[in-house]
């Protein structure tokens, strides 16, 4: 397994407080470091009003402490709704390949992708808290390639049955966030979920419907002709103080090998318990499974499809010009801001 390495050389200041494994960003100009976020005796994390960004920790379900960065809107004074973001196989933070071999070894730590960083933006303008889980560095690789795409490791990063756990523990940790008066952060009912390739296949299983599973179901999933039972978690409980409003999902992989059933034969018992917008490039191998996950949608019932179609272009097209009138991406940019905000209630 290749060697990772952390470099933590960049503009952002560093504050570690200890009892939360809290790290607090801020992005001015001084030397000095930010506030530090702090626990009070009832569990809230205290963030204090001077911080832009911040970088907390969260234990997974598989026992990883895993980092979220998270964004607050230089303008916020009152509880606001939140998006969850969701990386796609590139990862979640600022990496590079050192040795040429075609597979991202270097982060930056933690410094959000060039991706990420715009979509931080789009949230800081429109007054949304934004959130962005990384699912992969500290599970052992910077991106999902190579051996990752296949069992045995695809299982420590499955978007199917590991990173939905991922993006409800990025929640649980938004709604602890108060300011210094006690007042939340975010409106604790009111984020949505955004997500990227293996992210937009995360958010399929986050907002899957548990309450539909069949008493007879069994959990599985093929490769290569090979089921794997065993090696599998059940999906993500809905939290007791409920789930996302709703979710927008690029171009994912909505096959899951089989984990709900196989969607295009009729089988699948797949449904959301939210509305949702997906995003399908015409040049990508992975939308023909998409629009058999519609269906079943469509047929089992639940949430809400919102489907957009783009002629022309490519899997991974957010943030590049490609597509309908040689600019998918700022089309969908738009489609998707219009959905979350009319979700969320932002004017």
């Amino acid at each position: 397994m290749k060697k990772l390495i952390s470099n933590i050389t960049f503009r952002l200041s560093f504050c570690l407080l200890l009892a939360l494994s809290l790290v607090s960003c801020s992005d001015g100009d001084d030397d000095s470091p930010s506030p530090e976020p702090g626990i009070d005796l009832t569990g809230k994390i205290v963030i204090p009003a001077s911080t832009a960004d911040t970088v907390l920790f969260f234990n997974s379900v598989d026992n990883v402490s895993l980092p979220v960065f998270i964004s607050f809107p230089s303008t916020a004074s009152n509880s606001l709704p939140a998006t969850v973001v969701m990386h796609g196989s590139g990862g979640n933070w600022k990496d590079e390949d050192t040795d040429d071999d075609g597979i991202d070894d270097v982060i930056t730590e933690w410094e959000l992708s060039s991706q990420n960083k715009q979509w931080k933006a789009i949230f800081d303008s429109e007054n949304i808290v934004s959130a962005f889980p990384g699912s992969y560095y500290r599970r052992g690789t910077v991106e999902n390639k190579g051996d990752w795409k296949n069992p045995p490791l695809q299982f420590q990063i499955s978007a199917s049955f590991v990173r939905n756990y991922d993006a409800y523990g990025a929640l649980e940790v938004l709604r602890k966030l108060v300011r210094a008066d006690g007042t939340p952060i975010i409106e604790s009912d009111n984020a949505a979920i955004l997500g990227f390739s293996h992210g937009g296949t995360t958010v399929q299983s986050t907002l899957f419907d548990t309450s539909i599973v069949p008493d007879a179901w069994e959990w599985s999933q093929s490769y290569s002709g090979t089921t794997y039972t065993n090696e599998l978690r059940t999906p993500a409980p809905l939290p007791a103080a409920g789930g996302f409003v709703a979710g927008v999902m690029y171009y994912p992989g909505s096959f899951h090998n089989s984990y709900y059933g196989n969607p295009c034969s009729g089988t699948s018992i797949f449904r959301t318990y939210a509305d949702f917008m997906i995003h399908l490039p015409s040049e990508d191998g992975l939308t023909a499974n998409s629009n058999c996950m519609i269906e079943t949608v469509n047929t089992n019932g639940g949430g809400t499809a919102t489907v957009h179609n783009y002629e022309g272009a490519d899997h991974g097209f957010d943030g590049e010009d490609s597509g309908i009138d040689g600019n998918a991406s700022t089309l969908a940019r738009q489609r998707t801001m219009d959905y979350l905000k009319d979700k969320l209630g932002v004017n």
